[in-house]
């Protein structure tokens, strides 16, 4: 598989899943939350935040894994390994403080960006609803490469 059609796979099948996740974890922040300039409670999403990116990312380790395999570029090799929570335990560290960050981060974009009507009414479906037309759209690129039963 060459090195362009690894990165657009790479984009829809991760990048853009993770920028929309952190963006759903916000909106839940930002519809739940009333008292939004609280520091303490931003930091708690910020907290929980990274642990569910986490646990999103130990399940998307098996197509890392496989799209590292088949990739010549070192760059777009340390590029994916970003997600590969399993690469090294520093590796995980900073993957949960990135996480961390960007939650933050996110929460303050979706506060800033959408009134809280939106944030409360439709933004959640359509973001899922991008997750999952990214997804199937990877999944349909190249779904051959990334199945766990190559015979």
């Amino acid at each position: 598989m060459s090195n362009k059609k690894i990165s657009v796979i790479y984009t829809f099948l991760f990048i853009i899943p993770y920028l929309l996740c952190l963006a759903l974890i916000a909106t839940g922040y930002n519809a739940l939350i009333r008292h939004y300039s609280s520091w303490w409670r931003l930091m708690i999403c910020a907290l929980i935040g990274s642990i569910l990116m986490l646990a999103i990312k130990s399940i998307a380790h098996r197509p890392i894994k496989i799209i590292t395999k088949q990739t010549t570029n070192n760059f777009l090799k340390n590029v994916i390994n970003f997600f590969n929570i399993d690469y090294s335990v520093r590796n995980f560290y900073y993957n949960f403080a990135i996480d961390f960050i960007l939650t933050i981060v996110m929460s303050l974009i979706i506060h800033h960006l959408f009134p809280l009507y939106k944030i409360q009414g439709t933004l959640t479906g359509w973001i899922i609803a991008l997750l999952i037309l990214s997804l199937v759209f990877a999944s349909n690129i190249e779904y051959q490469t990334l199945s766990i039963d190559q015979n």
